[in-house]
């Protein structure tokens, strides 16, 4: 259950149109979230989320954010922040804009989404999401997926229910445990992807103003989709780390 005092916080800012953390304390602002072998450190204006070490079997997270369901306070607007992440970890890890739910029909995550899975997996990267549409930033390796994608386009669209936008990854060189500034333009008919002030994506939007949050989490699964799911729903495919990760956050800011 969220809170009366953080829902206040949330309209507030929805209202004023912006929000900014210096991370100089732990501000009641966010809704902390950790699942399992996860958690959080606050050094030196400096918010460490954590994960691991953790098995397979479990889901680890750490996660903060500021909507909940129907309480998201984020249409049409730029997401900042500046980020780093400790190690090369298996699971995910994310910045950005998200709509609130795991149903695929309707999900809508517009961020900078990290994947990393030992088995069969299409995504494994940094990429700018958009709803389905992928376009890698960093590419660890080049998938089947990825080459149909960007080859055929609409073809593997319709096969895998995703749509990459180029198979070439825009900074292959692009070290994430440096620190860098990720910058989310979520505007009515693009989204624009930024890495310190250079753009690595553009990115088609057609969902119209609907309400979002914003989300950082750092968690050891990745996502999978089943057409014959009953819940119609991303499941979690999770994964074992033997060593902790952190993603660390200096600033954020929504404007």
């Amino acid at each position: 259950m969220i809170p009366r005092e953080k829902v206040r916080f949330w309209r507030q800012a929805s209202e004023r149109g912006s929000y900014e953390d210096d991370f100089e304390e732990m501000s009641e602002y966010w809704d902390y979230r950790h699942d399992n072998y996860a958690g959080f450190e606050h050094v030196e204006s400096v918010l460490r989320m954590w994960m691991g070490p953790t098995e397979a079997l479990y889901y680890s997270n750490a996660e903060i954010s500021d909507g909940f369901f129907d309480e998201l306070p984020w249409t049409y607007k730029t997401f900042e922040a500046k980020v780093r992440l400790t190690n090369l970890h298996y699971g995910s890890a994310g910045w950005g804009f998200w709509n609130h739910t795991m149903v695929v029909e309707p999900c809508m995550p517009i961020w900078f989404i990290y994947l990393r899975s030992r088995g069969s997996y299409p995504f494994q990267g940094l990429f700018a999401q958009v709803g389905n549409q992928f376009q890698p930033i960093i590419l660890y390796e080049k998938t089947f997926l990825l080459t149909l994608g960007s080859i055929l386009g609409g073809l593997a669209a319709k096969i895998a229910n995703v749509r990459i936008i180029s198979g070439k990854p825009t900074m292959p060189e692009l070290d994430l445990k440096q620190w860098h500034v990720y910058r989310v333009e979520w505007k009515e008919n693009v989204v624009n992807f930024l890495v310190d002030g250079k753009e690595v994506a553009k990115v088609p939007y057609k969902a119209g103003p609907i309400k979002a949050r914003a989300d950082i989490w750092v968690d050891n699964a990745v996502f999978q989709a089943n057409k014959k799911d009953p819940g119609s729903v991303y499941r979690h495919v999770t994964q074992e780390n033997r060593v902790k990760t952190y993603l660390e956050v200096d600033y954020v800011k929504i404007y």
